[in-house]
């Protein structure tokens, strides 16, 4: 197979892939991007940006596209598990009153809730479609006279004078730069999505919510259970996750068909019946979300080649940022070659840009003890 040639080749089709990809194709910067999955938005839970990345989105022109889709949260309410009693509600605080370095972001932060796979579905329809490629998956990445040359299983090659890999925490193309493993965390966070009319009417989709299970687990040992319920969809639906910390992770099932009597195994004797409502109206099967560790890359750049996203820098949902900071990282990439130009200076101001500063985020999200009260101590002590 004859080798295709382009100026920026994007590997991974995700949230900082697509976002890239659509701040390259407003520069008229030549660019394709491969997917591994036979379409996009295969994979796609719930998740959480806040009005930082939102102002990114702005400037490629994917902001409206995004708040359609999306529900804003400005506050958390937090309840017991067994009992559904409120215990606190507090507004989100913001990266620097949670310990990262960034003396611009104290006080509180609006979050909205999406699904992942309705944004990439999204954004891809967007873009011309003669740029997006499915079904490739990645076998090797090399440098070879100047470009970056990657090659897939489907024998398709690749030569681009910038590789971008943006290809999620098991990401190949972090290997020229760091073989650090992904370890597993511990934590499996089981999804699923749920109509918005099967809530109490006493309980607005306007807020995230928090069941906590820390009375019926272990700090120490790292065990328990917790739900949490945030909107999607402009409100018409809700995603329930609930977090399983140690004991079972359930390593043996279907990873996008979790057997709910396995989840509800490590629930306490007694819960908060609106949970389990809820979890009987859903409208898909429970995935399982492991979550892994893994440090923050030594390197993220060549003369040819940058990682972005969870390839560079996989982090703990403590703080909300995992898809944040890949949207932070496409707009400093497409910066960068706005003023640097498709060449090694580029990557280079990149990876200055960004290392430091998201080193500081995945730290205190790694050190992040999901504990409300803390939450809330932190935002009203800012």
């Amino acid at each position: 197979m004859s080798t295709q040639t382009t100026d920026v080749a994007i590997i991974g089709g995700g949230m900082g892939g697509l976002v890239l990809a659509a701040a390259l194709d407003r520069a008229g910067i030549d660019y394709r991007i491969y997917e591994q999955a036979p379409r996009f938005g295969v994979i796609g839970g719930h998740l959480t940006i806040d009005t930082a990345a939102i102002e990114v989105l702005a400037r490629y022109g994917l902001d409206q596209l995004f708040l359609d889709m999306a529900s804003p949260m400005r506050t958390i309410e937090v309840r017991k598990l067994d009992t559904g009693d409120v215990v606190t509600e507090f507004p989100f605080p913001d990266l620097g009153s949670m310990g990262v370095a960034d003396p611009n972001r104290h006080g509180a932060r609006t979050v909205y809730g999406f699904l992942r796979a309705d944004f990439v579905r999204g954004v891809a329809a967007t873009l011309p479609q003669d740029r997006l490629f499915i079904g490739h998956r990645l076998s090797s990445i090399d440098e070879r006279d100047g470009r970056a040359v990657a090659s897939f299983e489907n024998g398709h090659v690749v030569s681009a004078k910038l590789l971008i890999g943006a290809d999620g925490v098991r990401s190949m193309a972090r290997r020229m730069f760091d073989n650090a493993e992904a370890r597993p965390a511990g934590i499996n966070i089981c999804r699923t999505t749920v109509p918005s009319e099967l809530m109490p009417e006493d309980m607005p989709c306007d807020r995230m919510r928090f069941w906590d299970g820390w009375a019926f687990g272990s700090k120490e040992r790292g065990e328990a259970v917790h739900v949490l319920i945030a909107p999607v969809r402009g409100g018409d639906f809700v995603c329930i996750d609930v977090n399983v910390y140690g004991g079972d992770q359930f390593e043996d099932c279907d990873p996008f068909d979790i057997p709910f009597e396995r989840i509800a195994a490590r629930f306490p004797e007694t819960i908060d019946p609106v949970i389990l409502k809820l979890i009987e109206g859903r409208i898909e099967p429970f995935a399982g979300h492991p979550l892994f560790d893994r440090r923050v890359a030594n390197r993220w750049t060549s003369d040819t080649i940058a990682i972005l996203g969870d390839a560079a820098h996989s982090m703990r949902p403590t703080l909300g940022q995992g898809a944040c900071q890949a949207i932070h990282d496409a707009d400093a990439i497409a910066r960068a070659i706005s003023k640097h130009g498709l060449g090694p200076a580029a990557l280079g101001a990149y990876e200055a840009e960004r290392s430091d500063y998201v080193k500081s985020i995945v730290e205190v999200a790694l050190k992040t003890v999901v504990d409300p009260k803390e939450w809330k101590d932190r935002a009203e002590s800012h």
